[in-house]
């Protein structure tokens, strides 16, 4: 049941892969004891949900208690497996979850130590060409991209789309979110031309794969808004902000990440345009998110 939630989850259905979750979560503990491996697996994947819907604390606090418990299982304090505690694939994938969680907090050396630790393990253990060692490179890639480290996010982002382009295709759905976040470090980079031309394309191919609502293509679609501010095509920024604002707020927590970043590029938006009530308040919406 466990592999329907995370059907689900990419998808981008967030709430019926949390009720799917919990519900698998609570019958598992019961049945098999909150420390069985099962179990453990539906709680860190269900942790995976609470930080695709934005709500960090409560992920935070579940990787943090499988982590544990897994690392006290694979017996950490025994000299002959501390090393197998740190490296087992399970424990490895407690601690790529909690790095997805630190970078959604804003903890960004945190999740740099996890992920550089995850990652070494997962060339050493996995190849460098497996689909969880890009994972890993890639969400590395947008932690350097969040501590101004560009360079670096920008020669590990492109590694990643190279890679899962020749070996997953131009239109898988990772493929195309590597793209996107390679398109923001362009972005960042001054780049906007060409941030421009890879989220247009991104985006249309999301919508076509995955649907107009789907978090990855509100994300893209979001980002593009913000490039085309960059290059002060106001209009055309509205035209994708405003939609992708509208959906962000029907399925993301009123705290997201994402949905935070949406709502200050529109705001900027509705200032170049002269759209200054709404401008405001949107300003108004974001300091109450702060406080």
């Amino acid at each position: 049941m466990h592999w329907v939630v995370w059907i689900y989850e990419n998808l981008g259905k967030l709430q019926e892969a949390e009720e799917l979750g919990r519900l698998v979560v609570k019958k598992q503990r019961d049945v098999l004891g909150e420390h069985h491996p099962d179990a453990l697996d539906s709680t860190g994947n269900l942790a995976f949900v609470f930080t695709q819907l934005g709500r960090l604390r409560e992920a935070e606090e579940l990787n943090i208690a499988v982590l544990k418990t897994r690392r006290h299982i694979l017996g950490e304090n025994h000299p002959e497996t501390l090393t197998l505690a740190h490296n087992h694939p399970d424990t490895l994938f407690s601690m790529a979850n909690l790095a997805v969680t630190y970078l959604g907090l804003g903890r960004f050396r945190e999740a740099e130590v996890l992920q550089v630790a995850v990652l070494q393990q997962r060339k050493s253990s996995l190849g460098e060409n497996h689909p969880e060692t890009m994972r890993t490179m890639n969400n590395l890639a947008v932690t350097y991209y969040k501590l101004g480290r560009l360079q670096e996010a920008e020669d590990l982002g492109s590694v990643v789309l190279e890679k899962r382009s020749s070996i997953l295709g131009a239109n898988h759905p990772d493929t195309l979110y590597a793209m996107m976040k390679l398109a923001m470090i362009y972005n960042k980079l001054g780049r906007l031309q060409m941030a421009e031309t890879m989220l247009v394309e991104a985006l249309n191919k999301q919508t076509n794969l995955l649907g107009n609502s789907h978090p990855d293509t509100l994300q893209t679609q979001s980002n593009l808004g913000a490039t085309l501010n960059k290059l002060e095509r106001w209009q055309e920024a509205e035209d994708f902000l405003l939609p992708a604002l509208e959906k962000q707020k029907n399925i993301l927590s009123a705290n997201h990440p994402h949905l935070i970043v949406t709502m200050q590029n529109m705001a900027d938006t509705y200032t170049k345009l002269g759209k200054l009530e709404e401008a405001e308040d949107l300003n108004e919406a974001l300091k109450r998110l702060k406080v």
